[in-house]
């Protein structure tokens, strides 16, 4: 009698994990609708890559701002999986934080912001070496 229960115990046991789902298996994550890229130079010029991943035709307001706020590029684009390439006209090396990109859903109202700018990093190293 002992081995008939715990062999129906085991068998419970078994179907119990087997159908019960994992709770972060369950749990997705949208993948994000905007992302900037820089790309390099082109004539001494910063290129920037804007890409929209929207499932659905949707409209967007993108505006470019400087470092002042003022706005150096806008426009507005419809459609769905968009990409679009933006080239700076600047004759000044952009400082840090000095480009301000904006992205607005004109559907939902929400705004993604992209700051852009030179950084620079200084690495120093101590050498050591056998005489």
């Amino acid at each position: 009698m002992n081995k008939s229960k715990a062999t129906l115990i085991a068998i419970i046991a078994v179907f119990t994990v087997a159908l019960t789902n994992d709770a972060t298996a369950t749990i997705k994550t949208d993948p994000p609708v905007t992302a900037l890229k820089y790309l390099g130079f082109v004539e001494r010029n910063p290129v920037f890559e804007l890409t929209l991943n929207n499932i659905e035709a949707e409209s967007y307001l993108i505006n470019i701002r400087d470092q002042s706020g003022t706005v150096i590029f806008s426009e507005r684009l419809s459609g769905k999986n968009i990409s679009r390439k933006y080239r700076i006209d600047t004759e000044d090396e952009i400082p840090e934080g000095g480009l301000r990109f904006e992205v607005k859903s004109l559907k939902s109202k929400k705004t993604d912001v992209y700051i852009a700018g030179m950084t620079e990093n200084v690495t120093r190293e101590v050498a050591v070496t056998k005489l």
